[in-house]
């Protein structure tokens, strides 16, 4: 499976090159450099990773402003597709049941929710690069579910099994971790801890 390129590419010449001749090799590099990531982020999503040139300090200039010294960063959207990605994962893990001797399960499937820094959001979201994403459903079988309850459709669980679906995708851009957490306006029961689903910044070492 493929992996994304970090979310961060810098291209800083330190060459002999000086003056024009310096700034243009950046310019050359830079554009190469970006299509590159850019084709390899978009093989490994199966989609258009978006991103954001930063020339100088100066978000959404020219890549042809830099200075003969300067620096040129591209901000890959990556962490906006791996909140994509968990969502369909999810959604494809979820059990669907309609026989109406049994839980409906489909309503399990449609109650998802996505929350960033402990808020509700409707998908698709825009991130700021500290923000914690988390996904999580507070129906009171959810818990079930993740134990191995529909033992046909989902036997292994849906959250911890997309969880490890998300990080052999995202694992070396975004830190992706599994647990059961409690949330406020949840259905209290015995047990009131429910499975859920983290992304949040990668950290560098």
């Amino acid at each position: 499976m493929a992996r994304l390129k970090p979310r961060e590419a810098v291209v800083h010449l330190r060459e002999r090159l000086t003056g024009e001749p310096r700034r243009q090799m950046l310019i050359r590099v830079a554009r190469e450099t970006i299509a590159e990531v850019s084709a390899i982020n978009d093989r490994a999503t199966g989609q258009r990773v978006g991103h954001e040139v930063i020339v100088d300090g100066r978000r959404g200039a020219a890549i042809e402003s830099v200075k003969p010294g300067g620096v040129v960063v591209a901000l890959f959207a990556v962490r906006a597709a791996a909140i994509d990605f968990t969502w369909e994962a999810l959604a494809q893990l979820s059990p669907v049941d309609q026989n109406p001797k049994t839980v409906d399960s489909i309503v399990y499937r449609d109650r998802h929710l996505l929350l960033v820094n402990g808020e509700e959001r409707e998908p698709p979201v825009d991130v700021q690069p500290d923000d914690i994403v988390t996904f999580v459903n507070l129906l009171p079988y959810a818990r079930k579910i993740e134990k191995g309850w529909s033992k046909k459709q989902a036997p292994d669980g849906v959250y911890e099994a997309a969880t490890a679906i998300v990080k052999a995708r995202f694992g070396n851009i975004v830190d992706v971790r599994f647990s059961y957490g409690t949330f406020l306006g949840a259905t209290a029961s015995r047990d009131t801890r429910y499975p859920y689903i983290q992304l949040s910044p990668k950290r560098r070492r």
